[in-house]
């Protein structure tokens, strides 16, 4: 019943002719314009975020760091949940003067997200450290590299990167969002997903960041403006998501053994010494909070315009019968070029 009903709503506006199907995409421009102006996807003032605690999932480094540390600025309490025991004990360290003078607090907590039972987990020690503190930031930004190609993939590699970068996405939100919404207090939620979300995808990490980008659609949609919400997807960013392959869990066949040797990892080098800075995709992302922003594609200032270039070359082979295609960055290149000069070297 219920699937001839979705045909039949989807044929019926073609079936009365062109004349019917103008009017209609017309009807559903002016809803989607009420929408706009009724449900603002944006705090202006982001003092309403203040004095609540902000979740964050790969918070003890990178991203997730510049994002700890611009709550912290802003007056909520940080929670750093990461799967690295070492980097949050050296996080919560550099966060703590700024915490202090804040008047905040600062913790973290180990948490696999691709685990259903880590998260709730999680969720109850913020519950047990933070008790009657409403639930303001929510980011879902832990995420993993890898996976190869889609042909080469195991399926223990699918299960890794789609674990973490897509179902540990929805774990957050299934685990954190109703507890959000039962407080009443204004909220946000950002996921962070990657300029691969928005371009021609390649390899599983491609397919993971579109379906992430996909699921923080869905998520906006069904909120209804209870919450903000927004997808972060930048480019290179300084980040250890080249190395991150070191912290694949063992029910995933644990790390590869060209992660545990120690030695260099070149790309990796050149990630962190050429990217954007974490703490710039977290203004970027406050910004997009405090304006209602959806999809935060953010920039490096050595490579402007070029996530919006993918984005729309994508879109316009989907709406003109093209083929993927993924535009060429002479700056990505060089990074991805390990006998390419580093900054500063001639």
């Amino acid at each position: 019943m219920q699937v001839m009903f979705v045909a039949v709503a989807c044929q019926s506006p073609l079936a009365h002719g062109p004349r019917m199907l103008s009017a209609s995409l017309l009807e559903n421009e002016k809803m989607a314009e009420g929408n706009n102006q009724a449900v603002a996807n944006a705090h202006p003032d982001l003092q309403a975020l203040a004095g609540g605690a902000a979740v964050i999932t790969g918070g003890a480094s990178g991203i997730g760091f510049g994002l700890a540390e611009k709550a912290v600025a802003q007056g909520m309490h940080a929670v750093l949940a990461d799967i690295e025991e070492g980097a949050i004990a050296a996080a919560e360290a550099r966060l703590a003067d700024a915490a202090e003078a804040a008047g905040v607090h600062v913790f973290g907590h180990v948490v696999d997200v691709s685990s259903e039972a880590a998260v709730q987990n999680l969720a109850a020690a913020v519950a047990d450290r933070l008790p009657g503190i409403p639930l303001s930031l929510l980011c879902c930004n832990a995420g993993v590299g890898g996976g190869g190609p889609v042909l080469r993939a195991r399926p223990i590699d699918w299960d890794f990167v789609l674990g973490v970068n897509v179902l540990g996405v929805a774990n957050c939100i299934r685990t954190f969002v109703p507890k959000m919404l039962e407080s009443g207090a204004p909220g946000a939620v950002v996921t962070t997903a990657s300029q691969d979300g928005l371009c021609a995808a390649q390899g599983v990490y491609g397919v993971s960041k579109h379906a992430c980008v996909a699921l923080t659609e869905a998520l906006f949609q069904e909120l209804h403006g209870q919450l903000s919400v927004h997808v972060l997807c930048p480019n290179v960013v300084a980040t250890n998501i080249i190395t991150s392959e070191r912290n694949r869990p063992a029910r995933f066949g644990g790390p590869p053994p060209h992660a545990t040797t120690g030695r260099p990892n070149r790309i990796a080098e050149r990630f962190k010494a050429f990217g954007m800075p974490p703490s710039r995709c977290a203004e970027l992302v406050f910004e997009a909070i405090r304006t209602g922003v959806f999809y935060i594609m953010a920039e490096s200032e050595d490579d402007p315009g070029f996530v919006r270039l993918e984005a729309e070359t994508r879109m316009q082979a989907i709406l003109e019968g093209g083929l993927p295609y993924r535009p060429r960055s002479e700056w990505i290149s060089n990074i991805f070029d390990p006998h390419a000069p580093m900054p500063g070297e001639s």
